[in-house]
């Protein structure tokens, strides 16, 4: 392996020793999607479409093998994994390799899967349901919200006929204006399906009509919704996990943090799910165009090479120490050239990461 990375600033020099330290890889092994949720990404981007083969797969499992502290490997990016043609065939690839699978869903699909998912022992599926009321559900979805219940608990009966306790099933909610009010009935729906997790993150807007329903702005007080949620945990036995519901001074980068990387359907290999894709995010009603970021191409350079790089070692210090600028509470951030965009900021940082939303706590990722 290469030498060390020396970072030097003015009155002192950081060595940073070239480490094969993942922890956890994101795979989005398609973009696509059997849905149009009015809040996703994929609405609001002019990207390809397309999946990873199973071959490609296989050279990124093939790799892993080079890092000896990897453990979990999650299966989602913008598209919606389950319609991939050899879904099956790469969860038992995963895990016939000894690694820990979790994967997001809509769960529109679940029901022709779950023998399989509890067979080949999937450890957690994270199930997408943003309201327990069926018109709020088909407003924001546009599916119906029994067939999503009918496939959880199809999943849940197959894990009691078999005798087995896994795979774990979370719930995931988006938190809008216009699903706040019914998201305290979750827990009852939670517990009913079996789920021992709510896992709960703000909008992130990607058009006017979609910021005028952000509820961190101060215009929504959702202490009742959270003191609500808490005091009723006892009673259903769920967990919850919380965003912020306000912009605080603190960033913490859960990539950073937790030594993850993601891999684009075709092998690029970005630092987090904001720089998978190009698109355009509205921080608290400002426009700002977010570039896609990719510090190699795994199918190319190989992930031990990527995650070893210079930069790409820069690039995680820098972001988990906080040294780039805080874009959205600076008095410049509605003049300022290096606020339009994430390619550079005013520290010279690239890509950057100034406004990011995630790193406040406002959004968050399975």
């Amino acid at each position: 392996m290469k030498r060390d990375v020396e970072l030097n600033f003015d009155d002192y020099r950081v060595v940073i020793p070239r480490k094969r330290d993942l922890k956890r890889l994101y795979v989005e092994i398609t973009n696509r999607c059997n849905l149009n949720c009015r809040m996703c990404f994929r609405n609001f981007w002019n990207c390809d479409l397309g999946e990873m083969s199973l071959e490609q797969f296989r050279v990124i499992i093939d790799e892993l093998s080079e890092f000896p502290e990897l453990e979990t490997i999650y299966l989602g990016g913008i598209g919606e994994p389950t319609v991939h043609p050899d879904f099956l065939q790469i969860i038992r690839l995963v895990k016939e390799s000894g690694y820990r699978l979790e994967f997001g869903t809509n769960g529109t699909l679940l029901s022709t899967l779950e023998k399989e998912l509890v067979g080949y022992g999937v450890d957690r599926v994270v199930v997408s349901i943003d309201a327990p009321q069926p018109d709020i559900y088909m407003n924001i979805r546009g599916t119906e919200f029994s067939n999503v219940v009918e496939n959880v608990m199809a999943l849940q009966k197959a894990k009691v006929a078999r005798g087995k306790s896994l795979p774990e099933v979370a719930l995931e909610a988006v938190v809008m204006k216009s699903n706040i009010h019914v998201l305290h009935k979750l827990l009852p729906l939670a517990y009913k399906l079996g789920i021992n997790q709510l896992l709960f993150t703000n909008l992130m807007p990607f058009d006017t009509s979609l910021s005028s329903e952000i509820v961190y702005n101060g215009s929504v007080d959702c202490t009742e919704l959270v003191d609500g949620l808490s005091t009723d945990i006892g009673k259903y036995k769920v967990r919850l996990d919380f965003p912020r519901f306000d912009l605080q001074t603190e960033r913490i980068c859960r990539f950073m943090e937790t030594k993850s990387a993601v891999i684009r359907w075709d092998g690029e290999v970005a630092p987090c799910y904001r720089f998978l894709h190009s698109y355009t995010e509205y921080i608290f009603g400002r426009v700002k165009k977010v570039l896609a970021h990719s510090f190699g191409n795994v199918f190319e350079r190989g992930l031990q090479n990527i995650w070893t790089d210079a930069d790409y070692i820069t690039f995680r210090y820098m972001i988990k120490n906080s040294l780039y600028p805080s874009c959205t509470d600076c008095s410049l951030r509605d003049v300022c050239d290096f606020a339009k965009d994430t390619d550079y900021d005013c520290w010279g940082t690239h890509p950057s990461c100034g406004d990011c939303l995630w790193a406040r706590g406002l959004i968050q990722c399975p």
